[in-house]
């Protein structure tokens, strides 16, 4: 073999092996850009899952948001019915002054302790009732006092208010929740 032949030999010998290492390097491209392809739509997958869930999370916190501002509204709105239904029921109180009430007076007299009661507060049209059942004592009319008495023993050690305004605060609490799904009620049946 001649040296021409033998640079010939070599030149084929390196042609193919550039070849080879081209065809290598265009395999480990390939499968370089696949495995970049598949990273990239990996990571597209989780800032996509990313969002919805931030999105989610958005959705779920502006929910929150208005079912505590609602209920903040609705207790706000219940409070201010509360209040206007127990002026109403305070205003209301001077209807049980009808038929029947100085029995009832007298009954609230008697369910008080046997005590010496020096002074009782009572509505102006109730003093000869007053008078009548707590003979000993100071009487002292109070346009404020509807119905029912309040009274103290010497020097204020004991005082025990049976009105009828006291009675409604004691039982408003529970009253108060039936009035409002009454209204609620009267309000879904509204025509």
């Amino acid at each position: 073999m001649g040296s021409r032949e033998l640079i010939e030999s070599l030149r084929k010998a390196a042609d193919e092996r550039i070849r080879s290492m081209w065809a290598d390097a265009n395999t480990e491209a390939a499968k370089a850009r696949t495995a970049l392809s598949a990273r990239l739509d990996l990571l597209r997958e989780n800032q996509t899952r990313a969002e919805a869930a931030a999105d989610r999370d958005a959705l779920v916190a502006a929910l929150s948001d208005a079912s505590t501002q609602t209920r903040r509204q609705l207790l706000t709105t219940e409070n201010a019915l509360s209040e206007r239904l127990y002026a109403l029921a305070l205003t209301s109180l001077h209807q049980l002054r009808s038929d029947g009430y100085a029995e009832m007076f007298g009954k609230m007299a008697r369910e008080l302790p046997a005590l010496a009661w020096k002074a009782v507060r009572v509505n102006p049209a109730d003093t000869s009732l007053a008078l009548k059942y707590f003979p000993d004592a100071e009487i002292v009319p109070l346009d404020t006092i509807v119905g029912g008495m309040d009274v103290m023993t010497e020097g204020g050690t004991i005082r025990v208010i049976n009105t009828f305004e006291k009675r409604l605060e004691r039982v408003w609490t529970d009253m108060a929740p039936v009035l409002i799904k009454e209204v609620y009620d009267a309000l879904e049946h509204k025509p």
